[in-house]
């Protein structure tokens, strides 16, 4: 076995590496190697290593960190608050708009209702009076073939949508003549009413023939002989006369009465 000498100490001696190779045994293995059996090569130079100079910092890098680490608090005026929403309000609100919406949907209808029964009622009503078709029946003097003393009978239908105007002179059916008026248009416009009277409106001592539409007169000037529908220039020339004379306006005839 191989000596070993003192490692401390005043006469201390550092051992050899051959004294350490005397102790092994024959055929001993192991997972060392010796030094001398690494080449120099083997060991592999690592990369360098460079100290890289410091950055600066700028003022405005210096100021962003030290608002990162201590950020300015802004005034409460500056701040925006956000509303404080309450559920309750949220659900009065709601409530509001379909109380509103339903109170409006309920006027409609209650408004179509009420407007389909008018129209309804207004309708039975003609029926009644005008029956279908629309038709007014008027006697009056109007100085064609009264000799016998019979006054002339009008009358006055809706015919299919035409104004007709049947004029049975002296009450003579064999005589009888009519009268076409204008077509009328629109919805429901086969169930207007007719009205039928006469007045002289001229003042020459004829009665003239006035057709009742709604709100429309169609007059029709006698001529002694027979009925004809005014001119533009008459009716200026009667216009005139009228609004001269307020008093002077054609009112109907009731049906049946006599001049």
């Amino acid at each position: 076995m191989a000596s070993f000498t003192r490692t401390h100490g005043a006469n201390a001696q550092a051992p050899k590496w051959e004294d350490y190779l005397e102790d092994e045994q024959p055929g001993a293995t192991g997972s060392w190697l010796p030094l001398n059996a690494l080449e120099e090569d083997a060991y592999m130079a690592g990369p360098n290593l460079h100290s890289m100079p410091a950055t600066r910092r700028g003022p405005q890098t210096a100021q962003v960190k030290e608002t990162a680490r201590h950020p300015v608090r802004q005034p409460q005026s500056q701040q925006q608050v956000a509303p404080r929403e309450w559920p309750a309000l949220k659900v009065l609100q709601g409530k509001g708009v379909a109380v509103v919406a339903a109170a409006a949907i309920c006027a409609l209808a209650l408004y179509a209702v009420v407007t389909a029964a008018i129209d309804w009622t207004q309708v039975k009503m003609d029926d009644i009076q005008y029956g279908r078709p629309r038709t007014t029946q008027v006697d009056a003097y109007v100085g064609h073939n009264e000799a016998s003393g019979v006054p002339t009978h009008f009358i006055g239908m809706n015919l299919n949508r035409r104004v007709t105007v049947l004029e049975l002179p002296g009450g003579d059916s064999a005589k009888a003549t009519a009268i076409v008026g204008p077509y009328l248009f629109g919805e429901g416009e086969d169930l207007t009413p007719v009205q039928v009277s006469t007045q002289d409106l001229n003042a020459d001592d004829k009665p003239d023939l006035i057709v009742t539409v709604k709100n429309e007169q169609l007059i029709y000037l006698n001529d002694g002989v027979t009925f004809k529908l005014i001119t533009p220039e008459e009716r200026a020339a009667l216009e005139k006369t009228l609004s001269t004379q307020p008093g002077k306006v054609a009112q109907p005839v009731v049906p049946g009465a006599t001049k």
